[in-house]
């Protein structure tokens, strides 16, 4: 079970972590304070009381995630609709009632509800007496993670399962990263900045992918089949080995064929079998995860169709439907969001 930091909410705590923190029992405050660190959503009080106790909210952006503990004092209710990206509710006393594209589980400190983004999320009661950590996950980080852990892009997102029962050696490993993460975070003591920065980023990778080797979701047979390995066809590494050294140069698949010594048809089935998807597939994806990790770097003077063409798309309109096909957001979007 995850325990809450003695120093976890306070203003001090915010402060040394440049994190956001309110304390109010003004709902109309508090809620405008959970919509600017998480999701455009509409709260509503619900139940017998009319009027918040004792509320709080503590949330640190990190790297790759927003990591926020909070409670109401009293039952709400949330509509955020699509999430975006892969979130984490956990009581950590309490219970809540939640659902996401039409999978329900009733959340308490034994087990975390998952979300999947492209489906609507419906927080139906947060209870009064649930404090609870909330977790939101950026969407390109835990892909790219599930991208080095099968060895591949991938061509379509993640659906988890909403439960995740953290009483069993899985689910309490999972747990256990996650209170070392909180508790990072909670410790006001003298880390240097570069060094706490360097631990806090590798716990969220570790809290990443814990989530996606112990609790189930969509990709969990690809995982337990393994990713890239000694069965690796001697063709298809060649293919790999030659558009990771230069992944935006325009290859036809003719081309991708020659380099690896087989016929276009034999290279097809390779990649179908493989990894589920052909090699112009293949290609499009892992150019579309380099468009989408320069456009987070927020270069000055950076704009969507340079990027674009450096990444060897020159039809601009069919990029930008590939692009918010597979990251839910159009590219405009991605750089608005880093730039605000």
């Amino acid at each position: 079970m995850v325990e809450l930091p003695a120093s976890a909410l306070n203003a001090e705590t915010a402060q040394s972590r440049r994190g956001i923190f309110c304390a109010t029992d003004d709902f109309d405050v508090l809620r405008a304070e959970i919509n600017d660190a998480y999701y455009p959503a509409r709260l509503e009080i619900v139940g017998g009381a009319r009027q918040l106790s004792d509320a709080q909210m503590l949330a640190v952006r990190l790297n790759h995630m927003t990591v926020g503990i909070v409670r109401f004092g009293a039952d709400v209710l949330i509509d955020p609709g699509d999430v975006g990206g892969y979130h984490i509710d956990l009581p950590l006393s309490g219970s809540l009632a939640t659902s996401c594209g039409g999978r329900e589980v009733l959340a308490t400190p034994q087990k975390a509800a998952v979300y999947t983004p492209n489906e609507h999320t419906y927080l139906s009661r947060w209870a009064a007496d649930n404090t609870q950590v909330s977790i939101k996950i950026d969407r390109t980080a835990l892909e790219e993670e599930l991208g080095r852990i099968l060895g591949r892009p991938l061509n379509k997102g993640v659906r988890f399962d909403i439960g995740f029962d953290l009483t069993t050696p899985p689910g309490r490993r999972w747990a256990s990263t996650l209170q070392i993460l909180l508790d990072t975070i909670a410790d006001p003591g003298p880390v240097p900045d570069p060094a706490l920065i360097a631990q806090v980023s590798h716990l969220e990778r570790a809290l990443i992918s814990g989530l996606l080797v112990n609790q189930g979701h969509s990709m969990s047979e690809a995982i337990l089949n393994g990713g890239e390995d000694a069965d690796n066809p001697a063709a298809v590494r060649k293919v790999l080995d030659l558009l990771e050294a230069a992944p935006g140069a325009q290859h036809t698949v003719a081309d991708l064929a020659e380099a690896a010594g087989v016929g276009v048809r034999q290279l097809q089935k390779l990649f179908l079998d493989r990894f589920e998807m052909s090699p112009s597939e293949y290609v499009r994806n892992l150019r579309l995860d380099g468009v989408r990790a320069d456009l987070l770097k927020r270069e000055p003077g950076c704009t969507v169709s340079e990027v674009a063409f450096r990444w060897g798309f020159n039809h601009l309109g069919r990029f930008a439907q590939y692009y918010e096909q597979k990251f839910g957001e159009t590219p405009s979007r991605t750089l608005g969001i880093r730039q605000g």
